[in-house]
């Protein structure tokens, strides 16, 4: 087995129970899944197709069939302005001075180009225009960071030129630039939803991070927003990072509970490059912490594995008494729904397609993919010459659809039913699909999952490794 990932594993804060997940990664039969975390791409939810070259013609055809038969979809736009690039960031983004006059230059043209991006959408899936929008997005970068008239602009192009008569609308921010006005802004705009990364309440860790916000200015921004009228707020965060304790996961927890978060995403920090791996969004170039290639900074550590896992059962030992998981790393109250885009994408009797405006979006449906442009230059460029900005489009064979639905439904956390798997794929059993029926033995034999009868359900050491699950065992009978 690997030394350095085994010596990571080891790495326990002795306060705290050992993780559960140690006596299975910890095993040389399991040496795969220790490979995969210790490196640690992020690719839960990205199930890429297997025919590359795939006609663009062909792609634009798959939606518009697709679009069709969905009952909803989900759209989004991504809008990548920054005002500084956090450490761990691996999206593509305009970092801007946004009180700077030339700025309003640069936000004029991020609204044109992802409004001509639309346009052209509209023109070559024309029944796009139809199509019922679950949930509408707007993603960044910091998007907060648009001013009024351009946000306005913005929203009055998409509600005018898209179906949003059953949308629910989301839109994610930064503490800093989240203040009460725009928070008004944004709800007499029909935002309902709002998302914004804390990655911490403790400012020693905002700080390392290189994020120029408080643990104050989160908090104050939750108050805020609930006293707009805002009930649905979600708040990302993320355990292993630089100079991260297990002690300081649990002050998070405590401070998410106390704060009565109606939706928390908790992720693992990803270090590998995800722009070979592709994300919904991803950008052409590391972090800061991985060009450096850290494992320290300024008398600060990373957590290794033992102290990562012991962190994520903590989110489950806090989280789990009140919140629901679903997909992974997703968690809503109990008496709340749960993500609605990701469900609409995931959720085996959905899937269905999304449309991603922007520079470094992903758009697909079971049949096709498409990746944008991840360079603001050349996405502009292909704008300019009326092109839209898309990189590269893959197709997805008949066998490979099965076994991305399948993933696609371990990634909910929700039990994958066989009967629900036959009405989508005209009566075929997923045990009787070659790579899936396979990969289900050994998960079995693994205890990662139970297979009872038609269900096939994550057991707690397959709900905490499912991104391993999905990334390392679902391979063809060839390789």
């Amino acid at each position: 087995m690997n030394s350095e990932a085994l010596s990571s594993l080891n790495d326990i804060d002795t306060n705290y129970p050992v993780p559960r997940v140690y006596d299975f990664l910890s095993c040389p039969d399991n040496s795969a899944f220790l490979e995969y975390v210790f490196k640690d791409p992020f690719g839960c939810h990205v199930f890429p197709g297997d025919i590359s070259g795939y006609p663009l013609e062909a792609f634009f055809d798959d939606m518009d069939r697709e679009i069709k038969q969905a009952k909803q979809i989900h759209l989004w736009s991504y809008i990548p302005s920054c005002r500084y690039r956090c450490h761990f960031c691996q999206y593509p983004t305009v970092v801007l001075n946004p009180e700077a006059t030339s700025s309003l230059a640069v936000f004029r043209d991020l609204v044109d180009y992802n409004i001509k991006e639309a346009t052209m959408w509209l023109h070559v899936v024309p029944c796009l225009a139809q199509a019922v929008v679950g949930e509408f997005n707007i993603f960044g970068g910091t998007p907060s960071l648009l001013p009024e008239p351009e946000l306005r602009r913005l929203m009055d192009f998409y509600q005018s030129h898209f179906n949003f008569s059953a949308a629910t609308m989301r839109f994610e921010g930064e503490p800093g630039t989240l203040t009460k006005d725009y928070l008004r802004l944004l709800k007499e705009l029909g935002f309902t939803k709002i998302s914004f990364g804390a990655q911490a309440f403790n400012d020693r860790i905002i700080t390392a991070c290189g994020r120029m916000h408080s643990a104050e200015e989160c908090v104050k921004t939750v108050h805020n927003a609930r006293e707009i009228g805002f009930e649905w707020i979600s708040v990302d965060l993320i355990y292993g990072m630089l100079g991260q304790s297990v002690d300081d996961v649990k002050y998070d927890m405590e401070k998410t509970l106390e704060l009565e978060l109606s939706h928390v995403v908790c992720t693992k920090l990803h270090m590998e490059e995800f722009m070979t791996k592709r994300t919904g969004v991803s950008g052409e170039r590391e972090s800061l912490w991985q060009k450096k290639g850290l494992t320290s900074l300024n008398n600060m550590n990373f957590p290794g594995l033992g102290k990562q896992y012991q962190m994520r059962e903590l989110v489950e030992q806090y989280l789990l008494p009140g919140y629901l998981e679903h997909p992974t790393m997703y968690f809503h109250r109990n008496n709340q729904r749960p993500e609605k885009w990701k469900g609409l994408i995931t959720d085996l009797d959905m899937q269905y397609p999304e449309v991603a405006i922007g520079l470094g979006g992903s758009s697909k449906c079971t049949r096709a993919e498409a990746i944008n442009i991840t360079g603001y230059k050349r996405y502009k460029e292909a704008l300019d010459q009326n092109r839209l900005p898309i990189e590269e489009s893959r197709g997805v064979s008949s066998l490979q659809r099965e076994v991305n639905a399948f993933k696609m439904a371990l990634s909910t956390l929700i039990p994958v039913n066989d009967n629900v798997f036959r009405q989508r794929f005209e009566g075929r059993s997923f045990f009787d699909n070659p790579i899936i029926g396979r990969t289900l033995m050994t998960l079995v034999d693994k205890a990662l999952v139970t297979a009872d009868g038609d269900v096939v359900t994550l057991t707690p050491n397959g709900i905490t490794l499912v991104e391993a699950i999905i990334n390392t065992q679902f391979v063809t009978p060839e390789a």
